[in-house]
């Protein structure tokens, strides 16, 4: 019986260079903890902006991402609107002292209604915490621009965007309570797993009847939106700040 040949070596995988020119091992990227589930497709969309499109760098030179995905939050408009945020706090610091205990060095809260309750953490997890609410202000005063807020009723009752820096909340632009009702109505289809560009007709409609050409994806879900209309090829029509767009790209460049 001829006995059996011994089974090739498999191919070494190519994993990238672990060290830089000189043979020095080069520090990954900073680890950022991600405050996810509500909603869950949200925060999922924004895993897929930090490593989509493909750069070409090393899998190992990719950011460093620790996902903390929990659907069972309290709403959050229903806690703010019933005065019942104690839940919703405890669930935001369970969320981010269990990230900050994993070894994430910096924080997203992937909700911006949420973010009424950021200001409540123990002040070691708040310096951790990256807020979405300053992303938005901070893009609003750069582009000193007129922009339609389009938010939950959580973060519209809240005041949480049209609360800030003058030289940013003068150049938003609220919505009719008809029109904000319409919007959650928009938010609940999108997390239930509506089609994303089916939200355009309501931009369509909505943008020149107030009179401006941008608006502010000030909840996550919508990042979602302003995601499918960049991949549908319309961001020239629906110009938008998105605070999700722009985290992703600062962890992608390890700015955060």
């Amino acid at each position: 019986m001829t006995p059996l040949a011994a089974p090739a070596p498999a191919p070494a995988l190519r994993t990238g260079p672990a060290t830089d020119a000189a043979g020095t091992a080069r520090p990954g990227l900073p680890l950022v903890g991600v405050v996810g589930g509500m909603g869950p497709l949200a925060s999922t969309e924004l895993l897929r902006s930090v490593y989509l499109p493909a750069d070409g760098r090393p899998e190992q030179e990719s950011p460093r991402v620790l996902l903390w995905s929990d659907p069972a939050v309290v709403d959050r408009t229903e806690a703010i609107g019933t005065g019942r945020l104690e839940a919703l706090r405890e669930a935001v610091e369970r969320a981010v002292r269990g990230l900050v205990a994993a070894g994430a060095e910096r924080v997203v809260v992937a909700c911006v209604t949420a973010h009424r309750v950021l200001g409540d953490l123990p002040p070691d997890l708040l310096d951790r915490c990256v807020s979405l609410v300053d992303v938005v202000h901070a893009e609003l005063a750069r582009t000193a621009r007129p922009h339609l807020l389009l938010c939950t009723e959580g973060t519209a009752r809240a005041g949480l965007l049209t609360t800030g820096p003058h030289d940013a909340v003068r150049h938003l632009v609220p919505l009719s309570p008809g029109d904000q009702r319409a919007l959650h109505r928009e938010v609940y289809r999108l997390k239930a797993g509506g089609d994303p560009l089916r939200a355009v007709a309501f931009l369509r409609a909505a943008l020149p009847r107030y009179g401006v050409r941008d608006f502010v994806a000030a909840c996550t879900e919508l990042h979602l939106v302003t995601q499918a209309i960049t991949a549908a090829g319309l961001s020239a029509e629906f110009p938008a700040i998105d605070p999700l767009a722009v985290v992703a790209g600062r962890i992608k460049n390890g700015e955060l």
